[in-house]
């Protein structure tokens, strides 16, 4: 099948740079099948389009996480996981719902492998559809609740049992996979802003952008205590010193171990697909930046942080 990503393939095959998520521009509209990479470690990007026939229908992705993407066909609404980088794929049973958030539990190779989808709130309530893989249908859970208490979840998270739901307020619900019980948590949302959210060392954070572009504001931790919430603005340090943040409308993660890498160390990359999609580097401590741009590819490239399992 040939290499994903050529000039920088070989240096990616060590343990450090393992673990340094790769940008992967997927071409979403009219059936594009071909993408691209962009190496954050070298501020590049692949001078040429990379064909993958197994994204060869209109597609979408939903979410990225444990080196894998979940992707949603536009033609067909079917469903599957598929990893850019083995460009294995893992089809799902078919899916009959519009999905508005989605995440997974573990990696879809894995036993425990949950897949979670959200349906904005409608008159009939809340709608969830959950699928452990390698089963052959979803489950299904209505829950009838006023829809003013949360306005729709923007983004969904994995975390300690339970899946986290964050609308454009910061309110937050959850859903417990085991128990099957859909809970909307009481506390005080934020100023709606563009926000990114990722889970570090079993807690949850939200990274702020400046309204005027895409620098991170600043971090907030989520605090779940007595059956409310609330966000805690705390420092990029909390997360350690050798944590690199990367943010991206796709999924974010905080990688630590990269402080020994020329151009990765105190770093934030940011994903932005505004006005096309390329990735912002800055230092934490000061916000002086640098874009490395992807070229030629325009907005209807979608930026997806993936690192390789």
């Amino acid at each position: 099948m040939g290499c994903l990503y050529e000039s920088h393939h070989e240096e990616e095959k060590s343990e450090t740079n393992k673990n340094i998520p790769m940008l992967f521009l997927l071409g979403e509209f009219s059936g594009e099948s071909n993408h691209a990479w962009l190496n954050p470690k070298n501020h590049t990007s692949n001078s040429k389009l990379i064909k993958v026939p197994e994204l060869e229908d209109q597609t979408e992705c939903l979410a990225s996480g444990f080196g894998w993407l979940l992707i949603q066909s536009r033609n067909t609404s079917s469903l599957f996981f598929f990893n850019p980088f083995s460009r294995q794929r893992i089809n799902l049973p078919y899916h009959h719902s519009v999905i508005t958030a989605a995440a997974f539990s573990a990696s879809p190779t894995s036993p425990d492998c949950i897949v979670f989808t959200y349906r904005m709130p409608s008159v009939f309530g809340v709608r969830i559809d959950t699928l452990l893989v390698g089963q052959e249908t979803w489950t299904r859970h209505v829950f009838i609740r006023d829809p003013s208490l949360f306005g729709g979840s923007i983004q969904a998270i994995y975390n300690k049992g339970c899946f986290y739901c964050v609308d454009p307020y910061g309110k937050i619900a959850t859903f417990d996979a085991k128990l099957r019980t859909w809970n909307i948590v009481r506390g005080n949302g934020f100023e709606r802003a563009r926000n990114y959210f990722f889970e570090f060392n079993g807690e949850i954070f939200a990274v702020k952008n400046k309204s005027d572009s895409t620098f991170a504001e600043k971090l907030e931790r989520l605090k779940v205590e007595g059956g409310t919430y609330g966000w805690e603005e705390v420092d990029l340090g909390c997360l350690g010193d050798d944590v690199t943040l990367f943010l991206g409308p796709y999924g974010s993660c905080a990688v630590p171990g990269l402080s020994n890498v020329v151009g990765m160390e105190k770093k934030v990359f940011v994903a932005d697909r505004r006005p096309q999609s390329k990735c912002l580097m800055y230092n934490k401590s000061n916000g002086f930046g640098m874009v490395a741009d992807a070229g030629f590819f325009s907005w209807c490239y979608a930026p997806i942080w993936i690192q390789s399992s």
